[in-house]
């Protein structure tokens, strides 16, 4: 096996763990969310968006080097250093939630990296900046502000997109490029779990699914 190979199937495995990942810290923030535990629930909430946005990444750079097969071990260095950074892994994940079912605020604050003063606010206590100087005029911040509402909305999101990827690629309208993933999510346990786990759900994802839901199950 050459040195470029053995780089893809190491790309292939970082993005099946970046799944599972992302389902265990989803599953994190709910329990959390449920023990009050509110601040914890929305860092785990916005971990799990940045694995999911780098399975994306990475399954990116799979596919097309199966594909296309042209790309250079420096040019999947180029590409994946954004693995390493919280905002690129959050706008990967924006871009695969569908933005006419989510609010324009939740897609606001993933797509500018508002997000990512959002989990620093709900993990340290502290006191705002003004360029590279503390501000002492301003109030201190604390993880108790953090929003139960937003809090809610965010794994809201996520349990959503999960379901409706579930539903979606076993009636066969989505699909993902690595089939270890794909044929979890097509299993109707997958659904049912998520359903269990987050009642919650907005209309628009109801409407969807339920659309889906008149047809049939593809072969597999």
């Amino acid at each position: 096996m050459d040195k470029r190979e053995s780089v893809l199937r190491k790309i292939q495995r970082i993005a099946i763990a970046s799944f599972e990942n992302a389902v265990r810290l989803h599953e994190d923030a709910v329990l959390l969310f449920n023990r009050g535990r509110i601040p914890s629930a929305l860092l785990m909430s916005a971990l799990s968006m940045e694995e999911i946005g780098k399975y994306f990444m990475f399954e990116d750079v799979w596919w097309h080097n199966r594909i296309e097969g042209t790309w250079s071990l420096e040019d999947m260095q180029q590409f994946l250093r954004g693995g390493y950074s919280h905002t690129s892994k959050q706008s990967w994940f924006a871009s695969h939630v569908d933005s006419p079912f989510v609010s324009k605020q939740l897609i606001r604050i993933l797509q500018t990296g508002e997000l990512e003063n959002i989990k620093q606010k709900a993990t340290y206590v502290g006191m705002p900046r003004k360029g590279k100087n503390i501000d002492f005029d301003k109030r201190l911040t604390s993880p108790k502000q953090t929003s139960k509402h937003r809090t809610e909305d965010f794994i809201t999101m996520v349990n959503d997109y999960i379901i409706e990827l579930a539903v979606g690629i076993r009636k066969g309208f989505y699909s993902l490029d690595i089939y270890e993933i794909d044929d979890w999510l097509a299993e109707p346990e997958t659904e049912l779990h998520f359903l269990e786990l987050w009642p919650l759900m907005r209309k628009a994802t109801k409407k969807r699914l339920e659309r889906m839901r008149k047809h049939d199950d593809i072969e597999r």
